[in-house]
């Protein structure tokens, strides 16, 4: 869903906020309810609503430039849009991501494009390392839920047979993957080193199949010559 449909499938009133603290910075309740149309109170009720989801902020600083800073006597609280309430509006982040990608392999051809992975992949273990190390692998396997963010909901740890499958229910950068699969040998790449196991993605968000299941085969060490570097995906088996 795009975040353009995010917003507008939210109700008149919130949507309405949203469209006024994006186009004007910041607002007061009274700013607020003047352009809703509502009561004080009411705006005030809608506005801890959205500052208790996070999505908006208060005593947020003026432009210097803006007359509205410089009214004397006791300020309003000024709210404005948090990090997580600017994502309401639509980005481009997926496309920006491709058009870095392809620019990076024109330029520099496969091996170029290695480089800037290998960079990724090294940053994620350098991350998660620190947390693993000395584990016992079924434990291990608990704290690589947190590949992507810590205590994922949307990751699961399974045990099939000698396998252990790490299972990622939710993409956090599916709209690149579906396009640019590529990027996807960071995460196995990353669960390889931390493991010390060959890692297979065996289903795919690519080939439809609504989740990426990666298994770590127990039975398989790496390679010494690839413990420590970033290495393609390899394939299915």
């Amino acid at each position: 869903m795009s975040t353009r449909s995010i917003l507008e499938e939210l109700p008149a009133t919130r949507a309405a906020i949203f469209r006024l603290l994006k186009a004007e910075g910041f607002a007061s309740i009274g700013r607020i309810a003047e352009v809703l149309g509502v009561s004080h109170e009411a705006a005030r009720k809608q506005v801890a609503d959205l500052q208790k989801n996070g999505w908006i902020g208060a005593d947020c600083p003026p432009e210097e430039s803006d007359p509205r800073g410089a009214a004397r006597g006791r300020p309003s609280v000024r709210y404005c849009l948090t990090a997580a309430g600017d994502h309401f509006f639509p980005k481009q982040y997926p496309a920006l991501a491709m058009t870095l990608i392809d620019a990076i392999a024109a330029e520099g051809g496969q091996e170029n494009l290695r480089g800037i992975l290998a960079r990724i992949t090294d940053q994620r273990v350098a991350d998660l390392e620190p947390r693993t190390a000395e584990m016992p692998l079924k434990r291990k396997m608990t704290m690589l839920r947190a590949i992507y963010r810590d205590r994922d909901p949307d990751t699961d740890v399974q045990r099939r047979g000698e396998d252990y499958v790490l299972i990622e229910r939710n993409c956090p950068f599916l709209s690149v993957a579906l396009e640019r699969p590529e990027i996807c040998s960071t995460t196995v790449s990353t669960l390889r080193r931390l493991t010390g196991c060959q890692v297979v993605r065996q289903r795919r968000f690519q080939d439809g199949d609504g989740r990426c299941e990666f298994h770590v085969r127990t039975s398989q060490n790496s390679p010494e010559n690839a413990k420590n570097r970033f290495e393609w995906e390899p394939h299915r088996t």
